[in-house]
């Protein structure tokens, strides 16, 4: 732990490093990254103090309603939801921001706020309960949720560019 000359107690070096740890466990905590403290030559001098990589997959989700977020249990052929697909964080959109979360967290999130066992029949009535489609041929699992659920999970937003979102077309 570096020590400046002028820090005569000590205090501001043990304030410091203990936001250091901070930092580095809610890095680790939230992304899962390989977050590396710089080595002491280099952290002091070219003020860095860790070197991350971000291992990260996202899936994002658009806003379809901003009251509620679906949420895909099967997909509509029976099959493992995007809750359950390969990426390590969901990107929820909402109106100005994304709210990133981890999938980990979510998935969490979902089993301990929904009753799996509670079946009904229309889509209105799947918050917090399962929904499917099987009537119109479609083998899917859904619930909803309210968009403050994520809340109670560690997340990341992402004010968005709307500067950029006008002159964005990935189809062009």
């Amino acid at each position: 732990m570096y020590r400046s000359e002028y820090d005569k107690t000590g205090r501001a070096s043990r304030r410091g490093a203990e936001a250091e740890i901070a930092f580095k466990k809610a890095m680790d905590s939230f992304f899962g990254s390989n977050i590396e403290y710089t080595d002491e030559d280099t952290g002091q001098f070219d003020h860095i103090d860790f070197r991350c990589s971000l291992g990260m997959t996202v899936d994002v989700k658009s806003i379809k309603d901003p009251k509620t977020i679906w949420i895909e249990m099967k997909n509509i052929k029976g099959y493992d939801g995007w809750l359950y697909g390969d990426c390590t964080h969901f990107a929820f959109e909402r109106e100005s921001f994304f709210q990133l979360v981890k999938k980990f967290d979510l998935i969490n999130l979902v089993d301990e706020l929904v009753d799996k066992d509670c079946m009904v029949d229309s889509p209105k009535d799947c918050m917090y309960k399962m929904y499917s489609r099987t009537k119109f041929g479609r083998d899917d699992l859904l619930t909803k949720i309210d968009p403050q659920d994520l809340y109670k999970i560690p997340y990341v937003k992402i004010k968005k560019n709307t500067e950029l979102e006008s002159d964005f077309n990935p189809f062009l």
